[in-house]
């Protein structure tokens, strides 16, 4: 499964907080482009992997992608960008 950095995590959620309307259940979703992932904000679906932190769903993970991405964490570099690195290397 995809992990979260502590850094990552906390950014989705700040993010997802931000964006949200109240009662609204939307959350940051990974969707696969033909140069790599990107995010968008949207409802999570039913058969996506879903990361959670502080009682929301910060990050939705369509369970294809997460397939490709289960030996990967998503953490931030120093300039603010989302980066996927593998935690096997």
């Amino acid at each position: 499964m995809l992990q979260l950095s502590k850094e990552a995590r906390k950014i989705c959620t700040v993010t997802v907080r931000q964006l949200s309307m109240p009662n609204s259940t939307k959350c940051l979703r990974l969707i696969e482009r033909d140069d790599g992932v990107a995010m968008s904000f949207e409802l999570p679906r039913t058969d996506d992997e879903q990361l959670h932190h502080q009682g929301c769903t910060v990050l939705a993970v369509p369970s294809d992608v997460a397939d490709k991405l289960s030996d990967m964490t998503l953490d931030v570099c120093d300039d603010g960008n989302f980066v996927l690195t593998d935690r096997a290397a």
